[in-house]
């Protein structure tokens, strides 16, 4: 094996006269507060202050992963393979040590620090040492151009990871703030005493005299290959990033584009524009298309799975960014992404209920494959609303209601999903849809006597409780069966009958709630019951209506019964359940 380890400094690496580039499937620039802070105090602590003088001390890197020859002049540009996060950070800091003796009016020393941000090649012409492509040009403006002509806002998650790393630096290099630190660890009289300038030339020599092992090889597949031993059973990298590297590996690069950096640029966008972590996209993706793993064997059973077939690959990433696409849709529900058609409006409010209200993420596994089978005619309109509906009605009760364990949930939706996807008939889906998904899950659905005992402690208070959201949303259940509607009205709010009293938590209480008009709620206000059914008698709420009728008066004596109604009501009109069930 053509490899190559020796032991550098961060100077010797800087100076090389080599060029560094984050290879197409690295990961982007993602270090947060408590990486950077962890490592800017590690330089700071390893100083050494004595009699009113300052130095400094050895400090370890750990290893780094290059595609390239470091010793012979053919290879200008060297790939970072592994390394990324720490060199990009170092760059970051010799960035703002420049900034700061340039604002202190030492020029010198910010031209001659900011050598190891840009260089010159043999014509006089700015090289930068450190080559991004994912961050390019804001990293170049930012961070690289040391007059900062040219800076622009960021626009990107790694961008903004950037810049507030380039902020912290700035701020902690201040010399209060710088001092104040040195405080904490060594006597005033040794730090008051040291230039700041001095302190800002240590910190600078600490981190150029950092030590690491470089691991080098000119073959990139031999690189991919040490980068996943040094990565794969660590928490350093996260499967998804090897994963990535994988793909890249097997889908190089090619004219006239790149097919992998444009898929996963797509996929990675539509991530984050519905914020979500792309890691936990694709594993819901990868359990509901391929099979169920465990979170530590992602990446093994990755590549068990695609093996070394290249078209399996460059298949498995058009799927991923499809699915994608169908992933954005229910975390992040718009009635647009259905034309604004009516016909969809129950779904958008169902999906918004499990991501947004009750917090369900095992589900889209199941959801992920019950849209693809709707989008491709293998189920109908009817089948997908029996199927989500009920997840809807499931989730409310075991999750948000009893707070049900959702381990067993996983493994159902998965095999589910996978059934699902494995189907080409339409009567096959519908009896997956009963026996695999919904006969399993209704093993796990709680007794009336159970789900009573939890639905009549549900409060509604002026905090912003999690309780208010369960509150609202069986309010507004119960309303749309009165309405015979599928859609919460935009307009409905939730009404105290008697007036909500702190002093008495029993008008807080579920039996105490109806839904009302909003208006016509500001104009209720803490009326007595006696005042209020003038305004209720204004409402177009069917279950208002029936509620005045049968209550002429209205008192704390009625609401225990009320509550142990309204649970029968939403057990067996809203779910559809027997009370023997």
């Amino acid at each position: 094996m053509n490899i190559k380890t020796y032991d550098k400094t961060i100077k010797d690496l800087f100076i090389s006269g080599h060029q560094f580039e984050i290879p197409r499937f690295q990961r982007e620039y993602s270090w947060d507060k408590k990486n950077y802070e962890e490592f800017f105090f590690d330089m700071l602590n390893n100083l050494i202050i004595d009699n009113g003088q300052i130095s400094n001390s050895s400090y370890f890197l750990g290893t780094m992963l290059f595609i390239g020859n470091f010793t012979e002049n053919t290879d200008p540009v060297i790939k970072v393979v592994d390394g990324q996060q720490r060199i990009t950070t170092i760059t970051i800091l010799f960035s703002a040590l420049a900034d700061i003796f340039r604002q202190n009016g030492q020029e010198a020393l910010s031209v001659a620090i900011f050598k190891y941000v840009m260089t010159k090649d043999d014509n006089g012409v700015d090289v930068r040492i450190l080559k991004s492509k994912s961050s390019y040009p804001f990293f170049s403006f930012y961070i690289q151009d040391r007059l900062k002509e040219s800076v622009q806002e960021p626009a990107t998650e790694e961008e903004f990871c950037i810049k507030e790393t380039y902020d912290y630096f700035i701020s902690q290099l201040q010399e209060k703030q710088l001092k104040g630190a040195l405080l904490k660890r060594y006597g005033e009289n040794d730090v008051n005493n040291l230039r700041y300038e001095d302190v800002l030339k240590a910190i600078r020599d600490q981190v150029l005299g950092c030590t690491f092992i470089t691991i080098s090889t000119s073959d990139e597949t031999q690189a991919n290959r040490i980068f996943e031993i040094l990565n794969a059973k660590g928490k350093r990298l996260a499967h998804i990033d090897l994963i990535k590297n994988r793909i890249f590996e097997m889908l190089p690069e090619r004219e006239p584009a790149d097919y992998a950096d444009c898929k996963w640029g797509e996929i990675k966008s539509i991530c984050n524009n519905a914020n979500i972590g792309i890691g936990t996209f694709y594993r819901h993706f990868f359990v509901s298309n391929y099979k169920r793993t465990s979170s530590n064997k992602l990446y093994d059973d990755f590549r068990s799975e695609l093996k070394q077939d290249r078209a399996k690959h460059k298949q498995f990433l058009a799927d991923m960014l499809d699915g994608a696409k169908r992933y954005a849709k229910i975390v992040n529900s718009k009635r647009e992404d259905y034309d604004n058609k009516k016909e969809y409006y129950w779904l958008v409010q169902s999906l918004r209920v499990l991501t947004d209200d009750f917090g369900i993420t095992q589900v889209r596994v199941a959801l992920m494959s019950l849209l693809w089978a709707k989008e491709n005619h293998y189920i109908g309109m009817s089948d997908l609303k029996k199927a989500v509906i009920y997840l809807e009605n499931f989730h409310f009760v075991y999750n948000a209601l009893m707070a049900g364990r959702t381990n067993k949930l996983e493994s159902i939706y998965s095999k589910f999903a996978l059934a699902l996807r494995k189907n080409t008939d339409k009567g096959e889906a519908k009896r997956i849809i009963d026996e695999m998904l919904i006969m399993q899950i209704e093993k796990l659905f709680p007794s009336y006597e159970d789900f009573c005992s939890r639905f009549i402690l549900l409060q509604y208070t002026k905090k912003n409780t999690a309780t208010n959201v369960k509150c609202k949303y069986v309010l507004r259940k119960i309303n749309s069966y009165y309405q015979g509607s599928d859609v919460f009205d935009d307009n409905e709010s939730v009404e105290h009958i008697l007036p909500e009293c702190d002093q008495d938590s029993r008008s807080l209480g579920i039996g105490n709630l109806i839904s009302l008009e909003m208006k016509l709620n500001n104009e209720a206000a803490d009326k007595s019951y006696a005042d209020k059914l003038n305004i209720y008698r204004q409402s177009k709420y069917i279950w208002l209506k029936e509620f005045i009728d049968s209550n002429p008066v209205w008192d704390y004596g009625n609401l225990e019964k009320r509550a142990k109604e309204m649970a029968e009501f939403y057990y067996t009109k809203v779910l559809g359940r027997s009370m023997t069930e």
